[in-house]
């Protein structure tokens, strides 16, 4: 019986360490997706057709955007594999759509245009 008893809190010492050091699948963590950012940062173009003028669009690995050299303040509305979303300082939205392996179309809310935009 004492045999017994020492291997159940044996079974039960060893099951308590092993969750405590994380190797039980019951307390696997989440991990956030950190490459969304990586899909959109980069720098890209577009033409503005109606003011027959090409642009320069940046967008860092920490989601800052430039457009023409020039810091947007903007935060991150939405961001997913489809879509960034930027709200600027007036409460216009910049959306950048993606094609699922990099971003393809600008949406200018303030100029209600859409835009091609293509690697540098």
């Amino acid at each position: 019986m004492r045999k017994n008893s020492l291997l159940v809190s044996s079974i039960g010492l060893v099951a308590g360490i092993s969750s405590s050091l994380g190797f039980t699948q019951l307390k696997r963590k989440i991990k956030p997706l950190t490459s969304l950012p990586v899909l959109y940062a980069g720098n890209w173009k577009y033409v503005d057709g109606t003011r027959n003028r090409t642009h320069t669009i940046s967008i860092s690995p920490k989601l800052n955007l430039t457009i023409d050299d020039q810091a947007i303040p903007a935060n991150v509305e939405h961001i997913n594999s489809q879509e960034l979303t930027f709200v600027d300082k007036f409460g216009y939205r910049i959306t950048i759509q993606t094609n699922q392996e990099r971003p393809v179309k600008l949406i200018d809310e303030a100029d209600d245009q859409a835009y091609n935009i293509e690697p540098l």
